[in-house]
């Protein structure tokens, strides 16, 4: 397992970083382990790059010159608490008097736990897609089926009905993560045109103020799952961003998320689940049937 890390450090005669890294992550890898001499723990540690500043921190040119060096720790595959030595390797390095900056890029530790949050979301919004398009193709059956967002404020970020069909998908597939939050909302009438066209439109005064007023989707427990959505997804949300950006999420992102994530599962599973489909034979669905004969 391949970790890079970038540092900052002052450059001394007296000061070989080579050792510094080499004792440094000795002693991280005793802590936790027996096994790892002092050559075998050389050989994990590969200087990459080097900047030296031209300004000398100190009068004597020969001695504190601030160095950019980057280097990567390569650990066996098999070690069981490789957290646990990278953590306590980088925060020695922390310590030291000669180390101002320390920065980790390459962790193979993170990547894995970034996949398996990052397979959760992939699962849970498609889901809400699916729940997404089964609400919205029930109000707008005669419409078009790629254009399900006509009404809304949030709009795709693509429109190409040729792409979306060629790829099984619809407008929902092209939405911001965060819209679907602010789904459920007509925009604001900024056209006087459009205005003057429903005023023409409409029969009477009533019809017309209902039309003004209507939201998208006005089924109750429609509206009332989408209402529901905003404290839930932002804790989603916050987790994606980590995982699209490739940081490691605070501690909040983390319980957030863990909080959050079952609670919109079963939000969307309930809705589903009262749509369920059963066939039925005579009154009595398949499933009974086939209880009551087995063979």
């Amino acid at each position: 397992m391949i970790f890079e890390f970038l540092i900052i450090y002052r450059k001394e005669v007296s000061t070989d970083i080579r050792i510094t890294l080499k004792d440094t992550l000795t002693i991280a890898l005793q802590d936790n382990y027996d096994e790892f001499d002092s050559e075998t723990v050389e050989q994990m540690i590969t200087l990459k790059t080097e900047r030296i500043s031209e300004e000398s921190t100190d009068e004597d040119e020969n001695i504190g010159h601030k160095v950019i060096l980057g280097f990567t720790v390569d650990l066996p595959e098999d070690i069981d608490e490789a957290q646990t030595v990278v953590d306590e390797f980088a925060k020695a390095l922390r310590e030291e008097n000669s180390i101002s900056h320390i920065v980790k890029f390459e962790d193979p530790l993170l990547k894995a736990e970034l996949a398996q949050w990052s397979e959760e979301i992939f699962a849970i919004e498609m889901k809400l897609r699916r729940v997404l398009t089964f609400i919205y193709l029930y109000p707008y059956q005669k419409g078009d089926p790629y254009q399900l967002l006509k009404d809304e404020k949030e709009k795709p970020t693509s429109n190409d009905t040729d792409q979306m069909k060629t790829a099984l998908e619809n407008q929902f597939f092209h939405l911001v993560f965060s819209q679907y939050v602010n789904l459920n909302q007509r925009p604001e009438i900024k056209n006087v045109q459009h205005l003057l066209k429903d005023i023409e439109n409409a029969e009477t005064y009533d019809i017309f103020r209902r039309e003004i007023k209507r939201i998208p989707i006005e089924y109750e427990e429609d509206a009332s799952l989408l209402a529901g959505l905003k404290p839930k997804m932002d804790a989603i949300q916050a987790m994606r961003n980590c995982i699209a950006h490739n940081r490691r999420p605070s501690g909040k992102v983390k319980e957030d998320y863990v909080n959050a994530h079952p609670l919109l599962n079963q939000l969307l599973d309930n809705y589903l689940n009262q749509w369920a489909w059963s066939e039925t034979v005579e009154g009595e669905s398949i499933e009974e049937d086939l209880d009551n004969n087995p063979d």
